[in-house]
């Protein structure tokens, strides 16, 4: 029960760790807001990354491999991780340095965070095409067992081996953002802006192209 449990853990490890919007969106959180909010876009795909692996149980994956549906998820990634995109690009450049308020800003919007993280994890195609891989191989076999419970368990150290990952990268973040220069961090998040604008670009490239396609 031991190795499987740290092979889960191991499993969540790998999982997070490719950079992608969430993680991202970590690093730009972290340099413009700081420790908690960066966390938060964590917890919020974490969030969606387990409603989406208990649908998935429940017989949602058969309904994703359908044409209309994958349109449909292709438009809603487009949408999100464009605008997050860009949100993040226009950002004022004072927002990089730490905010004297940041306690307050942070009482007063700790849930955007959480919800671009909800978001940027529930609508990208990518990211559930990924779990569908990842059910079927790992997480079928082991919600095939005869104690759903404990399956469940074994199953929930991948989220473990997952905040693991969140926290180690919100943590880096936190702590080397005051050895770096502002135009240095103000690069990183340029970057990482690009990114997630140019992926959405893609989504809406593909469902455009998979919409001509259909009515042809």
């Amino acid at each position: 029960m031991f190795l499987l449990l740290v092979r889960q853990i191991i499993l969540g490890l790998s999982i997070a760790a490719p950079i992608g919007p969430i993680n991202l969106e970590i690093i730009r959180r972290g340099i413009y807001q700081g420790f908690w909010p960066s966390i938060l876009v964590g917890a919020g795909g974490m969030t969606a990354d387990l409603t989406l692996m208990f649908l998935m149980y429940q017989g949602l994956s058969k309904y994703l491999i359908i044409n209309s549906v994958q349109v449909i998820l292709l438009v809603f990634g487009a949408l999100v991780l464009t605008y997050t995109g860009f949100q993040s690009l226009f950002t004022k450049k004072e927002s990089v340095t730490i905010s004297p308020n940041r306690d307050t800003d942070f009482a007063q919007g700790c849930i955007r965070p959480y919800l671009t993280g909800l978001s940027l994890a529930a609508f990208n195609p990518l990211n559930i095409l990924f779990w569908l891989g990842i059910y079927g191989s790992a997480l079928s076999e082991t919600f095939q067992k005869d104690n759903l419970l404990k399956a469940f368990y074994i199953s929930s150290a991948i989220f473990i081996g997952i905040a693991l990952w969140n926290l180690n990268l919100a943590l880096t973040v936190h702590f080397s953002k005051g050895i770096l220069k502002p135009r240095i961090l103000r690069m990183i998040s340029v970057g990482s802006s690009l990114f997630l604008l140019g992926l959405g670009i893609y989504f809406a490239c593909k469902a455009v192209m998979s919409i001509l396609l259909f009515m042809t």
